[in-house]
């Protein structure tokens, strides 16, 4: 089962609260999404975007342009659960999530997070 530290939710928040998504890259094993500079969050295991274009999860053919529809958009909310995902929710309601599930693994982490500061965090 996969454990969040205690504060992982509030070093998230501090760090994306108010940041724009300022660009996603597609790499075939992961994606980065990019925020104003500095943070940059790499996604290893399967990540769903739903917005008022529709849902759909990387890997999908709709996924792209759901993903980079989102650029622009400013963070209003980020949450965090043990073994479930890391969900990041837009001022307009649209959200990006990220699985957290120990069957949804790929390899040794689920994310990797570089913030601001040099701070980072590994999921």
């Amino acid at each position: 089962m996969t454990h969040i530290p205690s504060g992982t939710d509030t070093f998230f928040a501090n760090q994306l609260l108010g940041r724009r998504l300022s660009g996603v890259t597609f790499v075939p094993s992961y994606v980065q999404l990019q925020f104003d500079p500095p943070p940059l969050l790499n996604v290893y295991t399967p990540m769903v975007v739903e917005s008022d274009l529709g849902k759909s999860t990387f890997g999908q053919p709709e996924f792209a342009n759901l993903a980079i529809a989102q650029i622009g958009k400013t963070i209003r909310s980020v949450a965090i659960s043990d073994a479930v995902d890391l969900r990041m929710i837009f001022i307009d309601g649209s959200v990006i999530s990220v699985s957290l599930k120990p069957d949804d693994y790929r390899g040794p982490e689920a994310i990797v997070f570089f913030g601001a500061d040099n701070r980072f965090v590994v999921i």
